[in-house]
């Protein structure tokens, strides 16, 4: 089977997306598929006279520039794998060959409808989801990444039901327990000291990620070690992602904990395993999720996890996971103070609950639906 990728751009840094293909990329030839990668090209952006023209240059290099080659690249496929959903509008220029597009999450389209809390959408957000999903509509197939992704995009109506089908994301990369010497020698070139355990979150600053319970957690944490005259858990809380917003900085200073915060930005992926695997725990509150990476990404890592008790979070983590009321950090630093004497338990549970997603599981999963394709690209003729 010919299979042609169609992948991110890569200067919109959509990393978790470039690491998707290239799991497929390596993974589908094992599988028997032979891959090809189209991608658009750098080549108006860099000459973007200032930041606000950068995203209409960006513009021009994905649906003008790159569609040429991508209609001439998909006449070699058996099918076509647009492998984000936020490159829709390139399925019209390919459905003359059987077309799959990956459905990470539907949380912009549903934005774009008003139904996301916070998240205001202006008038060319609202023009852009509609383009997205009228092609997801026009796919032979909608890979969704979970269970509740199937089910989030079957609310919104967007496409007929027998063409959604179930892809389960498995790991992007590898992903596994670092040896402990090896570890402490990448953390300590992170600024991260053996003797100052640490909780860990991973996950850009937005309202969704829920990064101020992460904080009010760590406060919470160290409040109730104080009060109780016993050494905290934690001594430190390390975010994996932008710097703290003004708003939580503040908050950091007034509780006194300022000094105890680290965030770490650009970091390689044997610094990112490091991370995981040098936690005593992660802490994963987020509110919304097409899939979760993170949780299988620390299980994967021997890192107790400790997340949302809401979908796809409790579908995916298993019983290495404690569940947790998200808007509740008092509850949260309960949670983990009672799981403290069972880490080692969960440490255990979680390598074998993130053993069930590896990238070939994910490559197989997408195979099945490339057939699926074909045969409904088929009966359409």
């Amino acid at each position: 089977m010919k299979v042609l990728l169609v992948a991110n751009y890569e200067p919109d840094g959509q990393n978790s997306m470039l690491a998707f293909r290239r799991v497929l990329e390596r993974e589908l030839p094992r599988l028997g598929c032979e891959v090809r990668v189209a991608a658009p090209s750098q080549r108006v952006l860099r000459f973007a006279p200032s930041e606000r023209w950068r995203k209409w240059f960006a513009y021009v290099d994905k649906f003008v520039l790159f569609i040429p080659s991508l209609v001439r690249q998909a006449r070699w496929a058996d099918v076509v794998h647009v492998t984000d959903h936020s490159n829709g509008m390139y399925v019209p220029w390919v459905e003359s060959r059987p077309t799959v597009i990956a459905c990470h999450d539907v949380i912009a389209i549903q934005a774009a409808r008003g139904m996301v809390a916070g998240w205001d959408v202006g008038r060319s957000g609202r023009l852009f989801q509609r383009l997205i999903a009228r092609g997801l509509a026009r796919a032979d197939v909608i890979a969704c990444a979970s269970d509740l992704t199937r089910r989030d995009l079957l609310s919104l109506d967007v496409a007929q039901p027998s063409k959604v089908a179930l892809a389960r994301h498995g790991l992007n990369d590898e992903f596994a327990p670092l040896p402990p010497a090896e570890a402490q020698a990448l953390l300590a070139e992170l600024g991260l000291r053996p003797q100052e355990p640490y909780l860990l979150h991973v996950g850009l600053d937005l309202p969704r990620k829920n990064r101020r319970r992460v904080l009010e957690t760590f406060i919470a944490l160290r409040e109730r070690a104080a009060a109780a005259s016993r050494p905290a858990l934690v001594q430190r809380l390390v975010f994996v992602g932008p710097e703290l917003s003004a708003e939580l900085a503040q908050l950091a200073q007034r509780h006194g904990v300022a000094d105890r915060i680290t965030t770490l930005q650009g970091l390689s992926h044997a610094e990112i395993r490091a991370a995981y695997a040098g936690a005593t725990a992660l802490l994963f509150p987020s509110l919304q999720e097409g899939f979760g990476w993170p949780v299988i990404e620390a299980q994967a890592c021997g890192c107790p996890v400790f997340t949302s008790d809401l979908a796809p979070m409790n579908e995916i983590g298993g019983e290495g996971a404690v569940y947790v009321d998200p808007d509740d950090p008092v509850a949260m630093a309960e949670a983990i103070e009672q799981a403290t004497p069972r880490l080692a338990e969960l440490r255990q549970k979680g390598l074998a609950n993130a053993a069930l997603y590896t990238p070939g599981q994910m490559a197989a999963a997408n195979v099945a639906v490339y057939r699926m394709a074909i045969e409904k690209h088929e009966a359409k003729r």
